[in-house]
């Protein structure tokens, strides 16, 4: 029999578990914040892998990326989805569902990692890899991963023993609560509502836990990455000085896969630590509403960072991987992508300080205005140094990358600049050589703009 769960409408129940979010009791808001960011990403992958995918559509390295950030936006929009809302009984099976999806994009990402490196080595073996992967690999592999997983939690004994069960509570008031499982299930405690959640009821809680198949599983896409990235290194150490954009490409695809790949890690070292403090993994057991069972603050951090990174970990890879597969197709595509990762870090590492410290006041002073105060004030007045020193790592991470073409336009440029003015007759040289080139009017004008700033940067 399922049970009714009446948590009002969308909005009244957003406002008032957001409003009344509290790190120490009533967190349900913070984690409802961190399941739209998931959301929120994943609509930006599926932004970037139709860029990639347009940037130039008979490549087929175009497509096989395309299919990457296409099946990471799948896995971050899947990621936390238990948390987006206050679920009734009856989404259980819809929520199980969703776990499969997103195991399945796991293992289709350790897949498409390891493939990575094939598009770039020149062996004859690894030329026809990649030209697999490029057509018939593209449905192949998700039909491949889908038989897998599905078979896998088929010999285990079904999805809620393979993946995982979801426990699932009600609260309409401080008090006794209701409760079931995916499974079909009663949770294994009696709910008990807490009063200090008094403020955010009613509402639904759905806990997942993790069986056999996903803890083989949560390792693999870190495992393909290290992979890809030591590969990719490799083949970046032996094409050292060919062809330049070639050049760049590697090493932005080769950062894309350490960023991943340490995030990544991050997110293991993460769950380590709540298995060492909690003596096991998490089980149904391990809620706010159990009364025998005192759940630790560190899960209560911790545990939405979990997903967390790994939605990090995507929207990093996403970025350099599009910087690398469109910087010369699509123009100012990387100073747009440059502007895009400054200002999401910066007012990411804001949000992120000002609850942190609001909430460490409240807790020590109970005045968490004073938190906002101390990090808000500094941000404000510091910002333009933050931003530029943000800008420059942007630019590391993903240079300004001319074709062979364009650093013979620069060159030719810069000896006609020589004595600080441009004649008539260098102009009209300079534009002859510009369509030789096959170089874009627009593409021109950026190029001698950006080698302006960059001397006026050097002076």
């Amino acid at each position: 029999m399922l049970l009714m769960a009446d948590v009002g409408g969308p909005l009244q129940y957003y406002w008032r578990t957001v409003s009344n979010a509290e790190y120490s009791s009533s967190f349900i808001g913070y984690w409802h914040v961190l399941a739209a960011l998931s959301l929120l990403s994943a609509v930006f992958l599926v932004f970037l892998s139709v860029l990639v995918y347009r940037a130039d559509s008979k490549k087929g390295k175009n497509r096989f990326i395309a299919l990457m950030l296409t099946t990471e936006a799948v896995r971050c929009a899947t990621a936390m989805l238990y948390w987006a809302y206050s679920w009734p009984e009856s989404s259980l099976a819809f929520l199980s569902t969703v776990r499969v999806v997103y195991y399945i994009m796991s293992l289709q990402l350790f897949f498409l990692y390891v493939l990575t490196p094939s598009f770039y080595a020149k062996q004859a073996w690894t030329h026809r890899l990649s030209r697999f992967c490029s057509a018939h690999g593209l449905y192949l592999l998700p039909v491949f991963c889908l038989i897998t997983i599905l078979g896998l939690i088929s010999v285990m004994g079904g999805t809620h023993v393979a993946i995982g069960d979801i426990g699932w509570t009600y609260c309409a008031a401080a008090g006794s609560g209701v409760g079931s499982t995916a499974s079909g299930g009663s949770m294994p405690f009696d709910v008990t509502c807490p009063e200090s959640w008094a403020s955010v009821y009613p509402m639904t809680l759905s806990s997942p836990t993790l069986g056999p198949l996903t803890q083989t599983l949560l390792f693999l896409p870190t495992l393909g990455a290290i992979f890809a990235a030591v590969v990719v290194t490799r083949i970046t150490g032996k094409t050292q000085g060919s062809d330049h954009a070639q050049g760049v490409e590697l090493r932005a695809v080769r950062l894309g896969f350490i960023g991943k790949a340490v995030l990544q890690i991050t997110s293991i070292l993460m769950l380590l630590t709540l298995v060492g403090v909690l003596g096991e993994s998490p089980t149904l057991d391990t809620h706010p509403f159990n009364p025998d069972e005192q759940v630790p603050r560190l899960l209560i951090a911790i545990g939405p960072l979990l997903p967390t990174t790994v939605v990090l970990a995507a929207l990093f890879e996403g970025v350099v991987f599009t910087y690398a597969m469109a910087k010369n197709e699509v123009f100012g595509i990387d100073e747009k992508l440059r502007k895009g990762f400054t200002t999401a870090v910066f007012t990411g590492s804001f949000a992120l300080l000002f609850l942190f410290a609001t909430e460490g006041m409240e807790a020590v002073f109970d005045r968490g205005w004073i938190g906002g105060i101390l990090i808000g004030l500094p941000l404000v007045v510091l910002r333009k140094p933050i931003l530029t020193s943000l800008e420059r790592v942007s630019k590391l991470i993903m240079p300004e990358s001319y074709t062979k073409d364009e650093l013979s336009y620069l060159a030719l440029y810069h000896t006609a600049m020589a004595d600080g003015v441009l004649s008539k007759k260098e102009r009209s040289m300079l534009d002859v050589q510009a369509t030789a080139y096959g170089i874009t009017p627009s593409r021109v004008e950026f190029l001698e703009a950006h080698t302006h700033a960059r001397d006026s940067e050097e002076e």
